[in-house]
């Protein structure tokens, strides 16, 4: 029985597409796209693609934080109220947990989370999975990871985590396949479907 949904947050839960694209221009002039969506095909501490000063880290979070709003998170509001109502859902992030918190209590679905975890709480992902089940009862067999990334889908393989990748975030279905997801949903609705078939 599926009993977790773990989120990752930019490109899944939040629509930040442009918004990090152009942040990453700020902090890395000479980025181009192409250096921007491989940055995000692993671990983007550990084999960062963007030049990120590690002095100006916390530049780059609080003028995250500054942009992030309730209008990029629009599409994600009423399938997580579904979802929220039937699963524990988390978040594992490389982002800022302040930011994330900020905004999905903003938007008023912060209730349906019980974890919340971003840069604050470890740069690793397949780490942070650890603690979720450890600590959460998570396991390979009562949850499902969702992510935008190819980065995530190796992070969770290490963990044995079933991925849902999708295509409306910052990777197209060609790179995500290149980590042997789950599934590959294009939509909510596709997203919503699958969760759904996993759990009949």
């Amino acid at each position: 029985m599926l009993k977790h949904i773990i989120f990752d947050f930019d490109g899944v839960i939040a629509d930040t597409f442009d918004m990090n694209w152009a942040l990453s221009q700020e902090h890395d002039g000479n980025a181009t796209l192409e250096d921007f969506l491989a940055h995000h095909d692993g671990n983007v501490f550990e084999t960062p693609r963007i030049n990120f000063k590690p002095d100006r880290l916390d530049e780059f979070y609080a003028e995250y934080r500054k942009r992030l709003g309730p209008s990029h998170l629009a599409r994600a509001i009423a399938p997580l109220q579904r979802l929220g109502s039937k699963y524990t859902l988390h978040v594992v992030s490389s982002t800022s947990e302040h930011a994330i918190r900020e905004v999905l209590e903003k938007v008023e679905v912060i209730q349906f989370f019980s974890r919340i975890m971003g840069a604050e709480t470890h740069l690793s992902k397949a780490h942070k999975f650890r603690i979720l089940m450890e600590e959460e009862r998570v396991t390979p067999e009562n949850s499902v990871f969702i992510t935008d990334t190819l980065g995530d889908v190796k992070e969770a393989h290490k963990v044995g985590l079933r991925t849902i990748g999708e295509t409306f975030g910052f990777h197209d279905r060609e790179r995500l396949q290149q980590g042997d997801p789950f599934k590959i949903a294009d939509s909510w609705e596709e997203i919503e479907k699958i969760i759904y078939e996993i759990d009949s």
